[in-house]
């Protein structure tokens, strides 16, 4: 074996899930050449992987049209394709790989287009799942990896001019958004938390640019220097660059507790809608979840939604700051953290 086509075409998080599968890869298969087929909005977490040969990027919604891309993976003739995600669509182009072996789930769409699928395990942490893709392969993968990303060095400039501007010490990385609305906690419990922290923290908030006016509200709520927005502004490896500097991030079910894994970053992750049993919590870092116990709706689906089915949203609305910090209180005591700041 040594051409593996890995296909991962979801939301960032998952991919940035996938990078424990490429590392076990070129591991367990010392002569692979690994490519990795995303999206355009997820290939810069990619950048500066020193196990990938090539990022093969594929435009969902525009841009070159899927019977191109699949006659380019034929002409390629892999010998392995591994496909984490589930999708129709990347059954198909799993299948014009031409790759005599291909590996997804068998809870993927278009099954007999893979020559082999492993039990999708929904009790375990999704990480561990895309691992699991190689026992198909005869191995058993290490288990105790977590997840990698590689900042380069303009990345991290940029993360320590922002630490700068904060005038170092201790400083927390917020990331206040998701797609999904009520995956997010509420605006009004970020600017207490926010206030509860400033007692001892910096902030920085983070988020991509459909999280801007959210972060710049919360930044002039609470109107201090030391809570500043940078949401809109970075690039993923470079707010992967400046988490990995602060003393901790708290954050929604979304993308930045993984991109806080990759970074060895301490977390706080804030569960609404979804639950921490679907397998997406922080990996391989001290963490800490929060979320209302005890609400019979909850979960009420596995990606969120636009609104509370129940029209209540008790499951946000009812997690006091308070309880938030004493949170954020406990981890820090846990790691005995200070200062990770570097300038």
């Amino acid at each position: 074996m040594s051409d593996i086509l890995i296909i991962q075409t979801a939301f960032a998080g998952d991919l940035v899930l996938t990078t424990p599968l490429i590392d076990a890869c070129a591991l367990l298969i010392p002569d692979a050449a690994i490519d990795v087929l995303c999206i355009p909005g997820t290939a810069g977490l990619l950048q500066g992987n020193p196990r990938i040969r090539e990022v093969i990027v594929y435009d969902k919604h525009g841009g070159a049209s899927i019977i191109s891309l699949m006659r380019m993976l034929s002409r390629r003739a892999y010998d392995v394709c591994l496909t984490p995600h589930r999708s129709l669509r990347s059954a198909l182009l799993a299948r014009f790989s031409r790759a005599p072996v291909r590996v997804s789930f068998d809870t993927a769409a278009g099954g007999p287009l893979h020559t082999h699928r492993v039990k999708y395990q929904d009790t375990i942490h999704e990480a561990h799942r895309n691992l699991s893709l190689l026992t198909a392969l005869g191995f058993q993968p290490d288990l105790t990896t977590r997840p990698r990303l590689y900042p380069g060095g303009e990345e991290r400039a940029r993360a320590s001019e922002i630490i700068y501007g904060l005038g170092g010490g201790p400083i927390a990385c917020i990331a206040p958004g998701s797609v999904w609305a009520t995956k997010r906690w509420t605006e009004e419990g970020f600017v207490e938390l926010s206030r509860l922290l400033l007692d001892t923290h910096s902030i920085a908030l983070l988020g991509g640019a459909a999280d801007r006016a959210l972060c710049s509200r919360i930044a002039t709520t609470v109107a201090s220097r030391r809570c500043i927005s940078h949401a809109g502004e970075l690039s993923f490896l470079a707010s992967a660059a400046l988490i990995g500097m602060c003393d901790l991030l708290l954050s929604n079910d979304s993308a930045p507790v993984h991109l806080a894994s990759a970074m060895n970053t301490p977390v706080i992750e804030i569960y609404g809608a979804t639950s921490p049993s679907f397998g997406f919590t922080p990996l391989g870092v001290p963490h800490r979840i929060v979320e209302v116990d005890g609400l019979s709706c909850k979960p009420c689906g596995i990606h969120g939604g636009r609104r509370c089915p129940e029209k209540h949203f008790s499951c946000m609305r009812d997690l006091a700051p308070l309880r938030v910090h004493t949170a954020v209180v406990e981890l820090l005591r846990e790691t005995g953290k200070n200062t990770k700041i570097q300038v």
